[in-house]
């Protein structure tokens, strides 16, 4: 503490409550960072949104380091003004690409032209000394944070003055490249359209890149007509676009589309491979269509493409989802005879399966399987064996499982914290494990989206949603990706709360960025919908389900039946159940049977009314 603020306050009574919010607004005002940069700006919020605490961390260390070898002076200058060779000179001390971009972030504050300029010539530097990846960091991040209208004005000044630096191409890749980085894709189209101009193409990456980003906005129009451009001035097309362009398809609940692109790809000269198919397979699979799953892998493996063990798991994980163990044994079963061999993840599959059908019998057998065939398990496979054993009150088999964790020949140790993250949230110590989690990213310790999904499900379940989602942006801040997972028990905390338009809109706003989005999450907020009586809301996104390719399963026709039982709408849950029975929608016998046995075991159906 200064010696000033110390004197101040001896000479008043304060009291420690006080005395506590003084330092704490003191400390929050002063950022020993500050002084390294040309701007005399207050800390703010703002400026903090834009690097995480390992970030600061790295920052902190690389200037100590520039500090140490004499080279003090180049800080001196930058903080005197926004050069942009004291910038470029900084950023390639800092030795690492990351702890470069973060020191970028945290000194861009002034977005004044004059500092557009010196962002613009450091960018140029950066690609005249062939350090390409550091002038589309610097650039993405400008593009970001100024907006479409002012970035006009990088545009121009960068290709103005590109001339002594790089070529035609390399200046337009990084800007395109800024622009898909900031997803904004009518802007990356527009230097498509300067590059042919200039009689140079796009890059490759850089195609799959935008022609993802219109798919996952929904500007099919500017997609068809980017193709015909590529396919027509290059670059070449390669089967790595075609599936990039089938992934999205699929993502948005558009089947046929991809599934007729993977048709057509060699008109094109592309052979499918078994990434173009396991898409397409997946597809499928998520929209409940097995049979169809199933033809697509008898018809790849007649075209001379040999299935990969994800394949497998994706049909093996939809049998399970159906509830049908049975041909998912099966199907397991004979993985060795086509010369695959299962993985960790086919045994969670697998696992999870028979935990969630209540037969923890054969679940505990298989996970014995895969430690005697060398298969290590890993944090997934804890959780769910674990979670499972604790739910079926096997306490004891639960804590037997928790003893492996100390065997490094069982289990993996970069998996160890997961688990042990998970621990916490089993004991409802769900803070102390936020708090671990928060220490380890500040130490700058690789993490998993397994440990933020255990710490968001035990605050959702808890009704905790503000923490949840508190969970949520940290992991973001960090560059973790949510899985399905995370979006499924964000969606539960606020549905608990009775929340639903605020789930909805994160529903929607996870989709449109693109996150993997599956079945669970859309059912977690129909159920909120029908305990709440909304049954509008609750029909609304069950078509808004098909639209995507959702297929309703056994699980989707019970809650929903269920629901509508519940809110006295009896003849539209019957009039659903009968078309069940006559096969309008639920196919395998095995969901069949689910349904009926769970609607006469809660009292909804007369068994012989419909056999």
């Amino acid at each position: 503490m200064p010696a000033n603020v110390r004197r101040i306050l001896s000479t008043v009574e304060v009291r420690p409550q006080t005395l506590k919010t003084l330092l704490v607004r003191h400390s929050k005002n002063f950022d020993f960072l500050n002084q390294f940069l040309p701007f005399d700006f207050p800390i703010s919020e703002d400026s903090l949104n834009g690097i995480n605490p390992n970030e600061r961390r790295k920052i902190a260390v690389g200037l100590s380091k520039i500090v140490k070898t004499q080279k003090i002076h180049i800080l001196e200058d930058f903080s005197r003004e926004f050069c942009p060779c004291s910038i470029v000179n900084i950023m390639k001390m800092l030795e690492t690409r990351d702890t470069a971009f973060a020191f970028f972030k945290f000194s861009f504050r002034d977005h004044s032209d004059s500092v557009l300029r010196s962002c613009g010539l450091a960018a140029l530097f950066f690609a005249a000394e062939d350090l390409q990846f550091l002038a589309q960091d610097m650039v993405s991040y400008v593009i970001e944070r100024i907006g479409a209208v002012r970035s006009r004005y990088l545009v121009e000044f960068m290709w103005e003055n590109h001339y002594r630096y790089e070529s035609h191409f390399s200046v337009l890749n990084t800007l395109m490249r800024g622009f898909l980085n900031a997803e904004m894709g009518y802007e990356a189209l527009q230097i498509v359209s300067k590059m042919r101009e200039v009689g140079v193409s796009p890059s490759s990456s850089a195609a799959r890149i935008l022609f993802k980003l219109l798919i996952r906005v929904g500007d099919y129009g500017s997609v068809w007509k980017l193709f015909r451009d590529i396919v027509s001035k290059g670059p070449p097309i390669s089967a790595h676009t075609f599936n990039m362009m089938i992934l999205g398809f699929c993502r948005k609940g558009l089947l046929s589309t991809g599934e007729s692109l993977l048709h057509v790809m060699r008109k094109f000269g592309c052979e499918p491979d078994v990434f173009g198919y396991n898409i397409v397979i997946n597809a499928n699979c998520m929209m409940g269509q097995i049979s169809n799953a199933l033809e697509w892998m008898h018809f790849m493996i007649s075209n001379g493409c040999e299935p990969s063990v994800v394949t497998f798991n994706t049909v093996i994980n939809a049998m399970c989802k159906e509830g049908d163990m049975v041909k998912a044994r099966s199907f397991f079963d004979g993985i060795l005879n086509v010369g695959i061999f299962p993985n960790t993840v086919t045994y969670n599959i697998m696992i999870d399966g028979y935990v969630k059908s209540g037969d923890t019998g054969e679940a505990d057998k298989l996970y014995e399987e895969m430690k005697n065939k060398g298969i290590n398990p890993d944090g997934m496979t804890f959780n769910i064996l674990i979670a499972g054993h604790y739910k079926y009150g096997r306490e004891n088999i639960g804590d037997m499982l928790l003893r492996d964790l100390t065997v490094p020949e069982v289990f993996p140790v970069s998996s160890l914290f997961d688990v042990s993250i998970a621990g916490l949230c089993w004991a409802g110590r769900s803070d102390e494990a936020m708090k671990s989690v928060e220490n380890m990213l500040e130490k700058g310790f690789p993490l998993s989206v397994v440990a933020f999904n255990s710490i968001i499900a035990a605050y959702s379940k808890a009704g905790l949603e503000e923490k949840a989602y508190e969970a949520y942006l940290i992991m973001s801040r960090f560059g973790l990706t949510p899985s399905s997972s995370t979006c499924g028990y964000l969606l539960l905390g606020l549905c608990k709360k009775g929340c639903l338009n605020e789930a909805k809109d994160l529903l929607c706003n996870m989709t449109e960025k693109g996150f993997p989005i599956n079945k669970l999450a859309f059912l977690v907020l129909l159920d909120g919908y029908l305990r709440t009586g909304n049954l509008n809301g609750a029909w609304n996104l069950w078509y808004e389900m098909q639209n995507r390719g959702i297929r309703p399963d056994a699980v989707s026709f019970a809650i929903f039946i269920n629901g509508l039982a519940r809110a006295g709408v009896t003849e539209e849950a019957y009039d659903m159940l009968l078309k069940i029975v006559v096969g309008e929608f639920v196919q395998t016998d095995s969901a069949y049977n689910f349904l009926i046995n769970w609607f006469y075991n809660h009292g909804r159906v007369n068994r012989n009314s419909i056999c």
